[in-house]
């Protein structure tokens, strides 16, 4: 299976954004979101074949909700 990648922009503790997809294309959406909103904490991470992350930044349980995905 492709490796991929999720990118995800938060507003402190708001995930206002969530993008999965090829390392190049999460490069460069995570530069892309990176000029668009500088002030917010961006998070690029690699998922594993089963989809889930290999690292994560935030636990699920952190009571985050998205409010816009991509």
């Amino acid at each position: 299976m492709k490796s991929r990648r999720r990118v995800r922009v938060w507003f402190g503790q708001y995930q206002i954004s969530d993008y999965i997809g090829a390392p190049a294309h999460a490069e460069r959406y995570e530069a892309a979101m990176r000029r668009r909103f500088p002030g917010l904490e961006i998070t690029n991470v690699a998922l594993r074949s089963s989809g889930c992350e290999e690292s994560a930044d935030r636990a699920a349980s952190d009571g985050s909700r998205t409010l816009f995905s991509v």
